[in-house]
C-alpha cells in the first residue's frame, strides 16, 4: 500500500472511529438518562442488555484502533526525528567539506556557523570575546576564499544544494 492510500484508509479509520465513539456516548447518554428518569426504552425486537453489550465491544475497537493510530504515528514521529538528525549531520559534513575546500581556518570555520547561524558581528564578537573590527576582517576573508559577496550568499550557498533542482 503506498503511503497515499495508507493516510487514506488511517483517516477514514479514524473517522469511522470517532463516529462510532460518538453514537455509542449518545446511546449510553440516553441510558444514562432513562434510568434517572426512571424510562424505559425497551426495543422490542433487541434485548437492552445485548445492546450495551455491542456498545461496549465496539467502543473498545474504536479505542483499539485509536491507541494502533497513535503507536504508528509515534513510530513515524521518531523515524523522522533520526532522519532530520541523520540529514542535520549530512548538511554539517557537507559545510566542513566545503570549508575544507576554502582552506578556511579555525577561527573563520566558527566565524562562518556563527554567521550561518543569524548572529550579528557583535554578538559573534562578544562570543568569541574579540573585536567588531576581528570578526569583519575574518568575516571578508571567509566570503573572499568562499567567492561570495554577504553572509546571505554564504548561507544560500549551503541551503541552494538541500533544495536541488526543487525549486527552479
Amino acid at each position: 500500500m503506498n503511503l497515499k492510500n495508507r493516510r487514506s484508509f488511517e483517516v477514514k479509520s479514524l473517522v469511522v472511529s470517532f463516529v462510532v465513539i460518538a453514537i455509542c456516548e449518545v446511546f449510553f447518554l440516553m441510558d444514562v438518562a432513562a434510568d434517572f428518569f426512571y424510562i424505559d426504552i425497551a426495543i422490542a425486537w433487541i434485548d437492552h442488555s445485548a445492546i450495551e453489550l455491542v456498545s461496549t465491544f465496539t467502543l473498545a475497537f474504536a479505542l483499539f484502533a485509536i491507541g494502533y493510530q497513535i503507536k504508528c504515528l509515534l513510530k513515524e514521529h521518531r523515524e523522522a526525528q533520526a532522519s532530520v538528525q541523520v540529514a542535520k549531520g549530512e548538511l554539517l559534513a557537507v559545510i566542513y567539506a566545503k570549508f575544507d575546500e576554502w582552506h578556511l581556518s579555525p577561527s573563520e570555520r566558527e566565524i562562518a556557523l556563527l554567521l550561518m547561524k543569524g548572529l550579528t558581528i557583535q554578538e559573534i564578537a562578544d562570543v568569541r570575546s574579540t573585536q567588531q573590527g576581528t570578526v569583519k576582517s575574518q568575516s571578508s576573508a571567509i566570503y573572499q576564499k568562499a567567492e561570495v559577496k554577504s553572509r546571505n550568499e554564504l548561507v544560500a550557498y549551503f541551503v541552494e544544494d538541500l533544495l536541488g533542482d526543487n525549486f527552479r
